[in-house]
């Protein structure tokens, strides 16, 4: 928690850097680039154009961090959605209106543009592709006489010896907390969480479902659930019966 802080704090003062016009050696390309090639761009320009577009994503990331669980799933899209935009918008402005006009061939205009565009094409692709993964995930949970095993989707696996659960219990009055170290995905919740009443605990839930159930192990607590109520009340009984 401190440390995305500490990272978000940091992009903050970037940004502030870059919209006063310096800083260019925070532009990554722009600082690996020949002096000769660099004379190409306005650097200023470069500069407060990159240093807003970042100081946007920093603002939207430290509204996410701030508020967590409460933040709509529409939000999260939005941000996906923008983070698309702005990253393209730089590159694109970067070589429009950052590039001091000189008296170049048609043949290099049209190489930039084509480079531009392959560029902008593959960051969309690939943020629709990852939105998709992130979006579609499940659970499973299997349940059996001697453990109960908990398969994450893009987190780790989790096993619970029967043996090591000491009680069970079933509640529609949960709060998730803070994430300390796990996934948040668009419907799903998994890793390592801290609350009020749990303390540290391991969470494996859909955040849609409102009914969670709380497993107390002699490892800590564990907390779980389905898709629905329905099938989460399903899930508390089928554990109760195998450890009566």
């Amino acid at each position: 928690m401190i440390v995305i802080w500490i990272i978000i704090a940091l992009c903050g003062i970037c940004s502030l850097i870059l919209l006063s016009g310096r800083g260019s050696i925070l532009i990554a390309g722009y600082n690996t680039m020949s002096k000769e090639e660099q004379e190409q761009y306005d650097e200023k320009k470069l500069c407060r154009i990159t240093g807003a577009g970042m100081l946007v994503i920093t603002v939207l990331t430290a509204v996410l961090e701030t508020f967590g669980e409460k933040i709509p799933d529409w939000f999260w899209t939005l941000y996906a959605v923008l983070v698309i935009f702005i990253a393209v918008g730089i590159m694109i402005l970067s070589n429009t209106i950052c590039k001091i006009k000189e008296n170049t061939g048609s043949k290099k205009k049209s190489y930039n543009k084509v480079v531009i565009c392959i560029i902008a094409v593959s960051i969309v692709c690939s943020s629709l592709i990852m939105g998709i993964v992130f979006s579609k995930g499940k659970i499973e949970i299997a349940v059996s006489a001697n453990s109960l095993d908990i398969q994450g989707y893009w987190w780790s696996n989790y096993e619970i010896k029967t043996e090591e659960i000491e009680e069970v219990e079933l509640t529609e009055n949960f709060q998730t907390g803070t994430r300390t170290n796990g996934f948040s995905g668009a419907n799903l919740l998994q890793g390592e969480f801290k609350n009020k009443e749990q303390g540290k605990y391991t969470l494996y839930a859909y955040k849609d479902c409102k009914a969670y159930i709380i497993l107390h192990t002699k490892k800590g607590d564990v907390v779980i659930n389905e898709k629905t109520e329905k099938e989460t009340r399903e899930l508390y009984h089928e554990i109760e019966k195998i450890l009566k």
